[in-house]
Parts: C-alpha cells; sequence; structure tokens
C-alpha cells in the first residue's frame, strides 16, 4: 500500500520526466484501443489504483498523467488519418451501412449525413450534416478519448446547430 508520501515522493520523480512520446508515437496509442488514463499512469510509472476515478482525487491524477503525455493537436490527429488513408468513420467503432445491431453508425444518405447511437435496435442520439466535413468533426470528437476532450471541435449540424458531442 502506497504512503501520501510514497505517492507525492514517486509522482514528482517520474513526471518531472518521463519518457517523451513524439505525436506519431501518441496517434499510435490513440488507434491501439487502449484506456488512455491507464496508459498514462503505466507510461509514467504512477499507480494504477489511479484509475479508480471513484476515489477522490484519483479524475485529477489521471487527467494530469493524460495531458502530460498527450501533447498532440487536432491537427496531428487530422494529419496522421489522412496520411494513412483513413477517414474518421473508418475507425473503430463506426459503421458506415445501416444495421439493426447495437452501436455508433455514421451513414450517407445522398447528400447528407447521419451520425447516430443505436441500442436494441432504435437510434437514441443522432444528428444530420448536410457538410461532410462538418459530419467528420463530431466523428472525430467522438473517438477522440474523453481525456483528451480539449481536442473537441464544434460541429455545424444541418439545422444550423453547433455540437461537440451527440
Amino acid at each position: 500500500m502506497w504512503t501520501n508520501a510514497d505517492v507525492i515522493s514517486r509522482s514528482l520523480a517520474t513526471m518531472n520526466s518521463p519518457p517523451v512520446l513524439s505525436a506519431a508515437q501518441q496517434i499510435e496509442v490513440l488507434l491501439s484501443r487502449v484506456d488512455v488514463a491507464t496508459w498514462s499512469l503505466q507510461h509514467l510509472g504512477l499507480p494504477a489504483e489511479w484509475r479508480d476515478t471513484n476515489e477522490d482525487g484519483n479524475t485529477e491524477r489521471c487527467q494530469a498523467a493524460v495531458n502530460r503525455v498527450f501533447t498532440l493537436s487536432r491537427a496531428d490527429i487530422e494529419a496522421s488519418l489522412a496520411a494513412k488513408g483513413l477517414h474518421p468513420e473508418n475507425l473503430w467503432p463506426f459503421s458506415t451501412e445501416p444495421d439493426s445491431r447495437d452501436g455508433t453508425y455514421f451513414i450517407a444518405r445522398g447528400k447528407e449525413w447521419e451520425f447516430y447511437h443505436q441500442e436494441r435496435g432504435h437510434q437514441w442520439a443522432g444528428a444530420i450534416f448536410d457538410d461532410l466535413a462538418e459530419a467528420r468533426k463530431l466523428v472525430l470528437n467522438s473517438w477522440i478519448p474523453v481525456w483528451l476532450e480539449l481536442l473537441h471541435v464544434p460541429c455545424r449540424t444541418k439545422d444550423g446547430k453547433h455540437i461537440v458531442t451527440l
């Protein structure tokens, strides 16, 4: 069991000189689908117990660890995906064909795009776009982990609303 002095000492020692990741390495971590908070704590040599955000102070500790490790920008993510020939809707967990299964869908319907969550065959949240670039902003927002929500940008829906998430 860690004492407060152990935690503070270990935190300061590791947080002052963490291994620095390039933007490309950070994107590979995101593409691997691991939990970025758990990964950041491990990368920095911090206690795995801090991932339990039901404990006081752990949400802040996890966010500090993620912020320390992930310094990339949204432009870095967009450029990396483009270089790989990927569009946000091609990433996991999105489906681009309608289906009856639970999931998150990005469906082209003529000159409109619909992005929605579906559970038990019913949509429970969604937005329609008349601009593919705006639609892809929201899809990418949904793919970027909540711990990196500072990289989320507003998107304009078909009806003119500006949203960041569904």
